[in-house]
């Protein structure tokens, strides 16, 4: 009779860490050192951006809403827990980013890459992408959405690492439902992944029997199969969620039609899908190739690219028909990167939806990295071709941690501006005549027009990824700063009330402000109007 061995928990961690390859020991560290580097200055302050404001100190936004049933659980999950779902920027920002090294040491195990500068980069270049610093701008929301990014990562190991396992297979069907429902852009990580795994293979993956073929083509199938059915998954979850809660999906960003696509549709996302990534190179996508170093970075990754695509069809004797899948999956292969375009075409896309763009580099790094141990390169090519790849991509590591740091700074610079001109109105609304802590406040207009206060965050043309405003002097963000981050609270008046007052002829007459007579008290109340308005 056979005895369990029971091991005690040091055990189990010891031969875990023991059995991982020394690659994916520096692609973790590398991420975790390169992601503080970029984004502790966020981690140890409290900025915030527009949607960090209306859901400060506690809350999620816009979740079930939006077909991200996930996430709302996830965030009654940490109330059930800690009590509340709340913005601490060291906590959320530490742990995501330990999901998010650990999404890159599973990337470089699923290519079981070996050179350790190679996992290095990949890792590091995984933390701090643009995309990541976006997340970062809501705070509130990043462990989230880095739990989602490990998900859709984690969905593709397991397709990969596992293909007889049905189980595996399963759980990586539930990991795709499970990104989905965190946040739908995450979803073409998963597709990224696997079309790179199909390209390498055809590549160098030694496929040339007939047995091989089957193999292969067998794999293809069981990829699209699991994420049609992750896909398929998440649409079921939703219909459910929203039947049950009897909520209907909102028509922000497109979230009511994500799914349905008209052919004029995918004609014209497919048409953004190769000119952004042609864009990389000539403007800024996304925030993502915001300056002229970027972009020449990318010209010259695309052209090692296209160097190491040409040395593989040229070295590569006959394999006819493995060249011509590998360049049908490298010409789909913006598609995939930007797959959001045809996820959602009704949405406004932008450097948060933009994550699986750093699986271009990626690719890039595995590519050559195949290259130079397949193909009979001369020692001197071979050699100087490893150092600048090596040393553009470090580039393009340092240039995003710059980056990273520079748009917190810019989001820093916004906040001194808000908070001051938000005081200086809550002192004029407190100095007007007849104040009284008693009178509720009602605030009417939309955006504050002061040509002033036109400094924005000092660096806004220089830092531009999105999810960030130069100011936040808008309704609803003016009254979170007044009340949340000031701690002035007075009553603001309900909607019917701030429309019943909009209707008012005395009102609509009154200057915008900062003009005198912008902060009047009419029939007991303090009127504030920010800007004229059309009424509904």
């Amino acid at each position: 009779m056979n005895t369990i061995r029971w091991k005690m928990p040091d055990q189990y961690l010891t031969e875990w860490y023991r059995n991982l390859s020394g690659a994916v020991k520096t692609a973790f560290y590398a991420a975790f050192a390169a992601g503080l580097a970029a984004h502790l200055y966020q981690f140890t302050n409290k900025l915030y951006n527009y949607d960090e404001l209306a859901n400060t100190p506690g809350g999620i936004g816009l979740s079930t809403e939006q077909g991200r049933w996930l996430l709302n659980w996830m965030g009654r999950f940490m109330r059930s827990v800690f009590g509340g779902s709340y913005s601490l920027p060291f906590f959320n920002g530490i742990f995501a980013l330990l999901f998010l090294a650990l999404s890159a040491g599973m990337v470089v195990s699923v290519f079981q890459v070996r050179n350790k500068l190679t996992a290095g980069l990949i890792g590091g270049l995984m933390t701090v992408f643009p995309a990541v610093v976006s997340m970062y701008f809501f705070m509130f929301l990043a462990l989230y959405y880095a739990i989602g990014i490990f998900f859709s990562v984690f969905a593709a190991w397991l397709t990969v690492k596992y293909p007889k396992n049905i189980i595996a297979n399963i759980a990586a069907v539930v990991m795709i439902a499970c990104s989905l429902g965190v946040y739908q852009a995450y979803f073409p990580d998963t597709v990224c992944i696997l079309l790179m795994v199909v390209i390498l293979k055809a590549a160098f993956g030694g496929v040339k029997e007939k047995k091989e073929w089957k193999e292969f083509f067998l794999m293809i199938a069981r990829f699209l199969l699991v994420m049609a059915a992750g896909v398929a998954v998440y649409f079921l979850i939703n219909k459910a969620v929203l039947a049950v809660t009897h909520i209907q999906l909102t028509s922000y960003q497109g979230g009511d039609t994500m799914g349905k696509i008209t052919i004029a549709q995918l004609i014209s996302a497919l048409k953004s899908c190769y000119t952004s990534f042609f864009d990389l190179g000539f403007s800024d996508v996304m925030g993502i190739s915001y300056n002229r170093t970027v972009r020449r970075l990318i010209k010259v990754v695309w052209i090692l690219f296209a160097a190491g695509i040409g040395a593989y069809l040229v070295l590569k004797k006959k394999e006819y028909l493995n060249k011509v899948i590998v360049l049908c999956g490298i010409v789909v292969f913006p598609v995939a990167m930007f797959l959001i375009y045809v996820m959602a075409p009704n949405s406004y896309c932008y450097t948060l939806m933009a994550y699986s763009v750093v699986f271009f580099f990626v690719f890039f790094l595995l590519w050559l990295d195949a290259c130079f141990r397949n193909l009979k390169l001369h020692a001197p090519v071979k050699s100087i071709t490893n150092w600048v790849s090596a040393l553009l991509t470090a580039a393009l590591v340092i240039v995003f941690v710059w980056y990273a740091n520079g748009n917190y700074m810019a989001l820093e610079y916004t906040k001194y501006h808000d908070f001051s001109y938000v005081q200086t109105l809550v002192t004029k609304i407190r100095s007007v005549e007849d104040y009284s802590q008693d009178k509720p406040v009602i605030v009417v207009g939309t955006q504050i027009n002061d040509s002033t206060n036109g400094m924005g965050s000092l660096i806004g043309d220089t830092f531009t990824v999105g999810g960030k405003a130069d100011t936040n002097l808008g309704y609803n963000s003016l009254l979170y700063l007044m009340s949340d981050y000031l701690g002035f609270s007075p009553y603001y008046g309900t909607y019917e009330e701030i429309q019943n007052w909009m209707q008012r002829e005395v009102v609509r007459e009154m200057p915008s402000y900062p003009a005198d007579g912008s902060i009047q008290v009419i029939d007991d109340t303090i009127i504030v109007k920010l800007s004229d308005y059309e009424i509904n």
